[in-house]
C-alpha cells in the first residue's frame, strides 16, 4: 500500500490572469500571484488548466485563492477562500481570441482547452513546433537554440521546419 501526504498549502490573491498559446494552439490561462512561500519555493504563478477549472472553482480576479504544488512540482490552485472575496468581484471571462494573433479560439468536442486554429501565422505555435523540433528528443540538432530559432523567425529567414533545410551559411 502505497501512502500520498497532504500537499503543504498556501493563501494569497490572484492578481491578475495571463494566457499562454503552446506549439499545438492550445491556450493555457496562468494565475499571477502575489509573491507566496510554498514548499521551500517563493510562488509568483499557478496553472488554471483551462475555462472549465476556472468555472469550476468559480475563480475571480481578487479573489484569495488556495495554492499547492502538484507533485511537489507545479504550482495550481485548488480553491477559493469565499468569505474573503470582494463584494464588487465579477466572474471570470475567459478570452474568446488568441492573445497573439487575435484569431478566434475554437474548442474541440470532447477537449477541456481551448485553441488558436492559425497554426500557420500563430507566432508562439510556429516558434514551439519549431523549437520542439530542433530538441534532443526529436533531431538533436547541435548548435541551434531557442535564441536562434527566435532571431531567425524575426528577421524572416524561418517560418516553419522545412525552412530550417534552406538555410544557408551567408545567411547566419
Amino acid at each position: 500500500m502505497a501512502f500520498k501526504f497532504k500537499a503543504e498549502q498556501a493563501l494569497t490573491r490572484l492578481e491578475s490572469v495571463d494566457f499562454q498559446v503552446g506549439r499545438t494552439g492550445a491556450i493555457t490561462p496562468v494565475a499571477n500571484l502575489d509573491p507566496v512561500q510554498l514548499a521551500g519555493t517563493t510562488v509568483k504563478r499557478a496553472t488554471l488548466h483551462n475555462a472549465e477549472q476556472i468555472a469550476l472553482l468559480d475563480i475571480r480576479v481578487g479573489d484569495m485563492v488556495y495554492v499547492e504544488k502538484g507533485g511537489e512540482i507545479i504550482p495550481k490552485i485548488t480553491g477559493v477562500d469565499l468569505a474573503a472575496r470582494p463584494a464588487d468581484s465579477r466572474p471570470f471571462q475567459y478570452i474568446t481570441r488568441c492573445p497573439e494573433c487575435g484569431t478566434p479560439l475554437v474548442k474541440y468536442e470532447g477537449e477541456s482547452k481551448h485553441y488558436c486554429p492559425n497554426q500557420s501565422h500563430c507566432r508562439p505555435q510556429i516558434l514551439g513546433r519549431i523549437i520542439h523540433f530542433i530538441r534532443r528528443k526529436a533531431m538533436d540538432i547541435e548548435g541551434l537554440g531557442e535564441e536562434t530559432v527566435e532571431l531567425l523567425f524575426e528577421n524572416g529567414l524561418l517560418h516553419d521546419i522545412a525552412d530550417l533545410y534552406d538555410l544557408r551559411a551567408e545567411q547566419l
